[in-house]
């Protein structure tokens, strides 16, 4: 399916044309160890060494830090929202939607994020992404169904840091 073929839905502010460059995908568990949070780290910081943008909901504590990182290294990214579109854009996300290096989407219409819209966003994200990478997570956690979903029967590379 393509990128286009789901857009109908979804508002957006800031350079859509991000969408057409090599998307890699990252999600991470809200509770993750000091070691694993190092290993995310890391990885954002050399993928700011890519031509590649870096996709998510950016929605945990490790993914808003990872975030703040590609930000402030000026790396491409897309923000993906489970909720409606913010009413006022943050301001550290302006000057990067400015610059065309920002792009921030919504997959749901709804005023708050639940687990049923972080589920569609996160399914969404995975679903247009060039390549995949996961925080080490729990058995129980949500992700480890997309994990297994993705190394069983997708076909984007899938890692965990």
């Amino acid at each position: 399916m393509s990128n286009s073929s789901l857009r109908f839905f979804m508002s957006s502010i800031g350079n859509t044309e991000l969408l057409e460059r090599h998307l890699v995908a990252f999600f991470a568990s809200r509770s993750v160890t000091p070691e694993a949070e190092n290993r995310c780290l890391a990885w954002a910081e050399a993928m700011c060494g890519t031509d590649s943008v870096i996709i998510s909901g950016f929605h945990s504590p490790l993914e808003k830090r990872v975030l703040k990182l590609l930000l402030e290294r000026k790396h491409p990214v897309a923000l993906f929202l489970g909720r409606a579109m913010y009413k006022r854009i943050p301001a550290e996300y302006q000057e990067a939607i400015d610059e065309g290096r920002m792009l921030i989407d919504t997959v749901r219409d709804v005023s708050r994020h639940s687990c049923s819209t972080s589920q569609t966003r996160n399914w969404y994200v995975a679903g247009i992404a060039d390549e995949i990478y996961m925080s080490p997570f729990d058995r129980g956690s949500m992700l480890s169904a997309m994990y297994y979903s993705e190394t069983h029967y997708g076909t984007t590379p899938t890692t965990i840091l």
